[in-house]
């Protein structure tokens, strides 16, 4: 397991959003409201990249297919019960924030 960084934590902002391939996988970094959120950038549903997703209280929208997802924990909002959001643990390195795969 490597740790890979993805942004300087000086950058990383509320409405912060950027995508990431690490080892081939899609990944979708968000600030919203103080947090941070590291997202596999597929909607489980259709495999719709989140990058444009509608973030409304504490939950991300498909842009295609409409499905909601809470970012703090993945589950399924609409339709409900769904499939899970696919989360990874951030890691805090110097002033770096990453991800170990």
């Amino acid at each position: 397991m490597a740790f890979h960084a993805l942004e300087k934590l000086m950058f990383l902002e509320n409405g912060y959003r950027r995508e990431f391939i690490v080892d081939g996988i899609p990944l979708l970094l968000i600030q919203e409201d103080g947090q941070r959120y590291l997202i596999r950038n597929q909607c489980p549903h259709r495999g719709a990249a989140l990058t444009e997703g509608a973030i409304t209280a504490g939950a991300i929208r498909c842009p295609n297919h409409g499905w909601s997802f809470n970012l703090s924990d993945g589950q399924c909002r609409l339709p409900a019960p769904g499939p899970c959001l696919t989360r990874y643990s951030l890691v805090y390195e110097g002033n770096q924030i990453g991800v170990v795969l």
